[in-house]
């Protein structure tokens, strides 16, 4: 018979998937900080149960409890994974026509789907790399991308690009030009903004600085990633809460898909093998967190 382990260990989400197809009864560790995630829970639990306090139903507060589990405990078995599609949480979806902010495009995916759904999308994209990867989708959809990053006033920075997690590097070899979303809506003079997305890896509290005007005064539905930076959770909730006080809020986890995020999985060349061992091809993590404000 063969041998059936306790426990599978990987650094890598595919790899995890791949051992588990053969192992199914063992629990899954995925090696992470999870020292660093348990001092954050343990150093800030009143911070974390005002959040948990905040959040409006049942299927939030499971989100929430099973990311702190996870996150803690490496294993990613224990995070709870919505059934809708990135960035679409019930009770927080905009009407047909609506007026959306995505920033950190990528390669286009997002944005395509906020069009399909009938919304009039102006997408926000500082990488040079990615802003070409996405012009042809943007041309096909008809949406509006920028080639320029979402911040807290306009400046120059450097980054590094690294396709889809190109972060702001002092010493970086491109160089990106940044607007306030406040900024951008007074000089195209747009009537409203009716939803934000955010995943701008770990400068969404910036962006939401260079929005508050923009959300003070039409309360746009927000979907903000909480989980580049360890106190994202707290952090991002309480300005959203300093800027609007009558918000409400969900959490939801997602895995990437192919439809979602198509460059992506074009590029992971693992994803190929999972489907040859007839897996679903998608990517479940720690990230793609989701904090939801309406």
């Amino acid at each position: 018979a063969r041998l059936q382990p306790q426990y599978v260990f990987a650094t890598r989400v595919p790899e995890l998937a791949v051992a588990l197809k053969f192992f199914p009864k063992a629990k899954a560790l995925l090696v992470d900080w999870s020292d660093d995630y348990y001092r954050a829970f343990m150093g800030h639990l009143d911070d974390l149960q005002e959040v948990y306090e905040s959040l409006m139903d049942e299927e939030s507060k499971r989100t929430f409890r099973g990311y702190w589990l996870g996150r803690c405990s490496g294993q990613l078995d224990k995070i709870v994974f919505a059934e809708t599609p990135h960035y679409i949480c019930a009770g927080f979806i905009p009407e047909r026509g609506a007026v959306v902010v995505d920033g950190g495009v990528f390669d286009g995916g997002s944005s395509a789907v906020f069009a399909e759904m009938g919304y009039k999308v102006y997408g926000f994209e500082m990488d040079k790399a990615n802003y070409e990867m996405a012009v042809t989708v943007a041309k096909e959809k008809n949406f509006v991308l920028e080639n320029l990053g979402l911040g807290s006033y306009r400046h120059s920075v450097k980054y590094s690009p690294s396709g889809t997690s190109s972060t702001l590097d002092a010493k970086g070899s491109e160089t990106a030009e940044i607007i306030s979303l406040d900024a951008y809506v007074r000089e195209k003079n747009l009537p409203r903004i009716d939803f934000i997305k955010l995943d701008v890896e770990g400068e969404e509290l910036e962006i939401l600085k260079g929005a508050s005007a923009t959300i003070a005064r039409f309360k746009p539905i927000l979907a903000i990633s909480a989980y580049h930076k360890v106190d994202d959770f707290w952090v991002l909730m309480n300005f959203i809460k300093s800027i609007r006080p009558d918000y409400e809020f969900a959490m939801r986890q997602f895995a990437r898909t192919p439809e979602e995020e198509p460059e992506f999985f074009r590029k992971a060349v693992t994803m190929k093998h999972l489907v040859t061992l007839g897996l679903k091809p998608e990517y479940r993590t720690f990230g793609e967190c989701v904090l939801f404000a309406g």
